[in-house]
This record gives structure tokens, sequence and C-alpha cells, in this order.
């Protein structure tokens, strides 16, 4: 493989064994890494190597003197973010947890080096999305505010103040190009006609993350003096701290100048696109330009007098400007800020507003002038950009973050009364193969409508938001107990009983769903979050459709299945799997017609464990593939023992898995293990669940396809419980049908199971297939299935599963007892 670098991969390796160093390096290369990598092996070279920048590093664990703890706490504290493997011969279960707890992104065992190249991609691929995402959140807020206020100067500082981006309207305003000032303080501006503590307190109103609003007279590069409208806004990160502060400034130098030359000011002030007012000291209007006639509604010619603050502003507006302003013991005071506009029609408009208080003759108020600018769009575009921070982009429902927003505020509500509050957690069953199946415009109508509808049966007060990809939360507050939650999921069930149209396809919609309550599973929005997500595994682990409430014992059962997980990396190589064969019989002649192989585990300290408990994670973990050609090997020897004890014309079958029957290799792997254990192919039967076949129809004929040229036996397993579809019934090259044992066991007390399974053995017949019955426990079912021309059997009446040792002697009893029995009831 070759791999696209724009320069080599810098390395760091922390190795005392050279070999192993050059060994990881060259297994690098040869997966298409160019690397300038570094060998280290003691905590002062170290030190002096994490000087130089790194892509990425590997330790081993345990070293003379320098232990992997102690490499991974060195590393950390220079860089959090570097990737950081161990690479290590051994490394016990609790040290590798503590390791990934502590920072590691990963081990890996040198003897499983082929999980080093997909570790490493995945890493440097985390890594460079991580600080580049960092970097594009950090720039589009820098951006959105220079957008915002572009047709005024701008300048960023840092949070020290110094200087970091002007904008062209700053460079014209002071004279000062963006060179000059980089890296300077503000102080480069200052006029000289304010003290000390006048800079101090607006030093700490923005410390304090307040906004700055004020008019400044500044100097220009040229030693001229300009007045400045200022508006200085903290820029804070997501943990709040400040990062920057972006200065906003309106030069109002023209408009101060016309004030004190009454001659210019009218033209002045009927030329400025916002709102100038001058009022009375009782607050009645006595001067209004163009604009403000327009932003009020006005027309240019109306009568203007006896209207005053409380025909322009809102009644609790004015109350506050009265305090304020109108009853100030001093008359040159001021007020700025933010409001709302009443115009002619009664419609509010928001403004950013500046009230004067001008001194007359006497030291009283002589009268008043006002300022206001119509920052409609701006408000807009905030709430804009807020709506988008805070939807998601596809279903516009609230986001996580709004989410936990919401939580957290529904958790304070519940804490002062008393009630209950429900987080639940839906992930869409089988959107995957409706993304892959009717393509990816079809699964974003699927996730829009399943939005619509989620809303729908909700009340106002609750929140359903899109967690991510196919998943949705539902937080539901002000319950009165617990109970109260299954009246939400009857809605949830009544509103998804109809199918989804999308096109001409109806699409029906199952969740595996996860609740969390509050106060009973936690009282912080994480640990809820976090258990509703546990439930919801435990419910798509129980089938399709399923829900579960959170409990306790679940953490436990996801550190029992960590534990076993790690056993499962070592048991092929340990020889701890086997496998026991079930007899299929044929209810015709009563002889053995086969046997299908499962597979179980026995482990050292646990004993036999059931297939339920590891092979989902064996699916999970991708050892899948690896166990399933075990499996096919052991069955193909199995046989032979067969043959040579005299069964000759008996088959085997096996499960295959869905990364099995995807595996572009699974033909050469079948073909090698049959000639190497001289199986005839036609003993071997391969059998696959509807699921596997249907999540892409195409290849999976393709592939069975291939496999009838190879002579391989083919079967549908668990047949009623997927698609139960016959256009693929007729549409793929099979041989054998198996109906589930779920609808076997009721057979004779459920007539809905009995019909289901009558017509599947007719359907098979009529499509040239053998039909295969499992779980066959008792002796009605077996009566029931020989009399409906079932051709074969299996299940604990017949026979339990047989270990290998003893399988021959087992199957001659089987074989014999079958016969009896068949030719008895032949009899009757």
């Amino acid at each position: 493989m070759i791999r696209t670098q724009p320069s080599p991969l810098h390395v760091l390796i922390v190795e005392d064994a050279d070999d192993d160093a050059l060994l990881l390096v060259d297994y690098l290369r040869l997966e298409g890494y160019t690397l300038d990598w570094q060998q280290v092996d003691s905590e002062a070279d170290l030190i002096a190597a994490l000087k130089q920048p790194r892509d990425i590093i590997f330790s081993n664990y345990s070293m003379p003197g320098l232990n992997g703890v102690r490499v991974l706490e060195i590393v950390r504290r220079h860089d959090p973010e570097v990737p950081f493997i161990f690479v290590s011969g051994t490394i016990g279960e609790d040290l590798a947890v503590r390791s990934l707890k502590s920072g590691a992104q990963d081990f890996v065992l040198k003897g499983q080096m082929h999980r080093l190249a997909p570790t490493v991609d995945r890493e440097l691929r985390d890594v460079r999305a991580r600080r580049e995402r960092r970097q594009a959140e950090q720039m589009l807020r820098k951006l959105s505010l220079v957008v915002k206020q572009a047709a005024d100067s701008v300048f960023i500082t840092d949070p020290s103040g110094c200087i970091e981006y002007v904008n062209p309207a700053f460079e014209k305003l002071t004279g000062y190009s963006a060179k000059e000032v980089k890296g300077a303080t503000p102080a480069v501006l200052r006029s000289g006609l304010y003290d000390n503590e006048y800079y101090e307190r607006l030093w700490k109103t923005i410390r304090r993350g307040e906004v700055f609003t004020g008019t400044l007279i500044n100097r220009r590069k040229n030693g001229e003096m300009f007045y400045e409208e200022k508006v200085i806004t903290p820029l804070k990160d997501e943990q709040g701290r400040i990062t920057h502060y972006v200065s906003t400034g309106r030069d109002i130098t023209a408009r101060v100048h016309a004030e004190e030359a009454r001659s210019r000011l009218a033209a002045v002030l009927e030329a400025t696109p916002d709102m100038v007012a001058i009022l009375e000291p009782r607050g009645y209007l006595r001067y209004l330009n163009r604009a403000g006639r327009r932003l009020l509604g006005l027309k240019p010619d109306e009568n203007i007098e006896g209207r005053g603050l409380n025909d322009m502003f809102p009644e609790p507006v004015v109350r506050h400007l009265v305090a304020d302003i109108l009853s100030a013991e001093q008359p040159d005071d001021v007020w700025t800020g933010e409001t709302v506009l009443m115009t002619a029609n009664g419609s509010n408009v928001p403004v950013s507003l500046v009230l004067l208080a001008h001194p007359g003759a006497n030291g009283e108020i002589g009268y008043f002038s006002t300022i206001a600018r119509d920052i409609s769009e701006r408000k807009h575009f905030e709430a804009s950009i807020q709506y988008k921070a805070t939807h998601d982009g596809l279903t516009d429902l609230p986001n996580r973050y709004l989410l936990i927003d919401r939580f957290q505020s529904a958790l304070e509500r519940a804490r002062r009364r008393a009630s209950c509050v429900a987080v639940l957690f839906l992930d869409l069953n089988n959107f995957k193969r409706v993304n892959d199946t009717l393509g990816h415009a079809a699964g974003d109508s699927l996730l829009q409508q399943v939005a619509r509808r989620l809303r729908s049966c909700l009340r106002p007060n609750d929140t359903v938001a899109r967690h991510g990809g196919d998943e949705f939360t539902i937080l539901v507050e002000d319950l009165a107990s617990a109970e109260n939650v299954t009246a939400v999921l009857r809605k949830l069930g009544s509103a998804f009983e109809r199918p989804v149209i999308i096109g001409t396809q109806e699409v029906y919609v199952t969740f595996s769903t996860g609740i969390a309550l509050y106060p009973h599973d936690g009282d912080r929005v994480d640990d809820l979050l976090r258990h509703a997500d546990t439930a919801m595994y435990q419910a798509k682990s129980s089938g399709s459709g399923q829900y579960r409430f959170y409990a306790p014992d679940m953490n436990a059962r996801g550190h029992e299945f960590l534990a076993l997980e790690a056993d499962l990396r070592r048991a092929l190589e340990r020889n701890e799997f086997l496998l026991h064969y079930q007899p299929q019989v044929d209810l015709h002649s009563g002889q053995l017609a086969g046997v299908e192989g499962l597979i179980r585990w026995r482990h050292p300290l646990r004993g036999l464990v059931s297939p339920v408990d590891f092979v989902s994670l064996l699916e999970n973990s991708g050892l899948i593939t690896s166990i399933g050609e075990w499996v096919l090997r052991q069955a193909c020897i199995q046989h032979r023992d067969l043959r040579e004890a005299g069964f000759q014309d008996h088959r085997i079958a096996i499960n295959v898995s869905a990364a099995q029957f995807n595996d572009e290799d699974l033909l050469d792997k079948v073909r090698r293990a049959l000639q190497d254990e001289r199986m005839p192919a036609q003993s071997l039967e391969l059998e696959i669940t509807e699921n596997v076949v249907m999540q892409d129809p195409v290849n999976a004929a393709e592939v069975l396809q291939a496999l009838r040229v190879l002579g391989v036996r083919t079967a549908v397993d668990d047949f009623g419980t997927g698609y139960s579809s016959l256009a693929y019934l007729k549409r793929f090259p099979l041989n054998v049908l198996k109906i589930d044992k779920t609808f076997v066991g009721d057979i004779g007390r459920d007539h809905g199971d009995a019909a289901i399974v009558e017509a599947s053995i007719s359907l098979a017949h009529k499509l040239g297939l053998e039909i295969v019955a499992e779980g066959v426990e008792t002796r009605e079912q077996l009566e029931f299935l020989r009399h409906r021309d079932c051709d074969l059997a299996q299940g604990y009446y017949l026979s339990r599963p047989l270990a290998g040792t003893d399988l021959l002697a087992s199957l001659r009893k089987v074989s014999a007892r079958s016969r009896s029995y068949l030719s008895r009831s032949a009899g009757h």
C-alpha cells in the first residue's frame, strides 16, 4: 500500500530494544508510510526529543528504568493531543484500561501488528480533524464579528490587549497600517484626554465578560483627533474563557463637529442613516431627522408635536430611561444599550440606542439627544447564527448542545418541583439498509419524516433532538412519577404504526429505545445521557423495536463484556474454541442427513461460555472473520473423520456471518479448506441469514452463484425473522430454507405460527428448495412437521449438540433412535 503524504510522518519511538524499534519502522514503511523517526529509551532523551513537533508517538510499556505510564505522563504534559499508542509484547487488561483512561489512544500487541496500520490511520485522521475543527471554529467566530460590522473600523486583540488583526476601515480611519499596529495595544490611539481611571473602568467591564459601548476621542497617526462610537465585545471559548476582544468603531467626528456648527447640523443629521432626535426635558420631541421618521413610520411632513418617549418606546423601556436619565442628579449623563423602537403601525424595531442628557444654562437638563440605529439585520443574522449553532441542519431539531442546555434547565425545575424527568435515547433500526438500498436522499427524507412524527406526539414543553446519525433523544419533563413514561412510549408506538412513505416505497420504522430517569438513575446530565445510551444498547441487543429502562447492573455487564472481549482475542491461539454438532434427521427415511456445527468457547476460568455472550463480541471486535475461517476448517476436518467412519453421504452445515459473507477472500478460503481436507463440496452447507443477503442483494447473488459453481450448498437461516421476501427466494441460487425455532416452538399452541410453518414448507417445495425445521423439542412438533412433509428437522428432542470427541458413537445412536421412532409413527 502507498499512502499519499505531503511530508514524512514525524515519529517518536520510546523503545529500549533496537530490533523492535526497527521492526516497527519496517512495518510502517511496508504499510506505505514515509517516516522521519527517532528512538529514545530514557526520560532525559524523551524530554529532549519532545522539543521537536511529533505526528505520533509509539511506546513500549515495560522498559528498564522507564515504564509506559511515566512516558505517557511526560508526553501528555508536553502535548495533550499528539496520538500515543502502546506497542508492547504483553499488556494486561487492567493496564490496558488504565493506559486508555490516562490518555493513550490505543494499545497494540507486538504479535498483532496487523492492527497497527488501521490504528495509526484512525488516530492521525482524528487528531487532524480535531485540530482543523478547532481552528475553523475560532476563525468562524472572528469572521462572524468582522462580517457583522465590516463597514466600521474593526480590530481584534488577544486577552492581554495586543492587536492581532485590523480591517481596512481601521487603517483608513487611524492612518496606521496593519503591520504597524500588529502586536501593539490600542494605547497607540489614545488622545490623552482621558485619565488612567477611565481606561481601568473600561478594562474591568470587558474582563468581566461584559460588552463595552461608548464614545471615545482617539488620535490618528498624523496627530488629528477623531470621535469614535465604540463597541468592545469579549469573545469566549466553550469553557467561558475570554480568548479575544473584538472592537468595532464608527467615526462620528463629522457628526460632532456638525453639532458644534449649527449651520451644518441639519445636513449632517438628515444624511445620517441612524435616527437622531432632540427632546425637551419633559421627553417630548423637538426634532426628528428623516431616518427617524422613516424608522418610526411617520410621513416626511407629519407633525411631531406632542409625540414623546411614550410614543417611541415600550412603557418598561421608558420607565428605565426615566430612572436612569431623567431623574439623574448630573445633567450630562448618557444611556447606551440595545432596545426596541415602536413604529406608528405598532411594530417593534430593534435598535442600538444612545441617549444623552445635555445641561442647560442653569445647570439643569436643557434637552436630550438620542441616536438609534436599526439593528434588525444584525439581530436576524445573530439569531440565524444562534439557531444554526443549536439545531440540526437536516431535521431542524435541536442538536446535542441545545439538548444539554434544556436538559440542565429541566433538572433545575425538577429539583424545585420534586418532579421526574425522563430522557429517551432512540436508535433508528435498519437505517443503513434504507441508505444502502434507496440512497442517501431517501435516508435524509426518512430522518426528516421521523423527526416530524416525533415532534407531533410530544407536548410543547418536551424536547426531541437529533443526537447524530440515526439517533434521536427525547427529553420529557414535569412527570409526576416514573410510570408516566409508558404513556410516552405508547404515543411513540402509535405514531409509527403507519409506514413512512419515501417516493413509492413504504418503510416501517422501529426504534431501539433506552430510558433513564431523574432522580432514579442520576442527577447530572452527562450521567443520565450515558445511562440512557447504555439502556439503548441493551434494548438493541434484545431485538428490533425493543425498549429498556436503565438498570445499574448494565454498567457491570458492560465491564464484563470488555473483559470477555480481551479474553476472546487470545482464545484462538490458546485453542479454547471447539465445535459441537447437532444432528439433522431426514423425516421421510429416519436416516441421519447431516449435522450443524455450532461454536463453543471453553474459557479457562468461566467454563463453557454461551454463544449468546460472545458471538456478538466477535462481530463487534472484528474477530469474526478469522474465527469463522477456523470453524470452516474444523468442520472440514470433522467431515473427514465422518467419512472414514462410514458416514459418506452426510453433510456439515456451518453459519456464515455478515463480515465473512462480504469478505472478498471467502471463495478462496472455502476452496482451500475443501482441497486441504479432500472434502466433497456438496457435503458443505453454508448458512446465511436473510438480513445478510439483503444488505447488498447484487453482491449476494454473485457470491451465492459462485458458491453454487464451486458445488457448495447454501441455506437461508432463521427464515421468517427478517425480510421474508419471496422475491429474493426466487432470485438467489439457494438449496435450503431453515424455519426459525421461534415459529416451531409454538406450532402446537399458536395457529398463526402453525400457518407460517405450513406456508414455508409449501413455498420451499414449490421453489425446489429443501426445508429444515430448527428447535424441535417435543414429539408433537415432530409429528406436525412430518405430516406436513417437512424434509429435515433438528432440535433437542432428536439430539442435543454433540461434542466432536464422541460424535461418531453418538451419531449411530441418534440415527438408530430416529429410524425407530419414525417407523413407529408411520405404523400409526
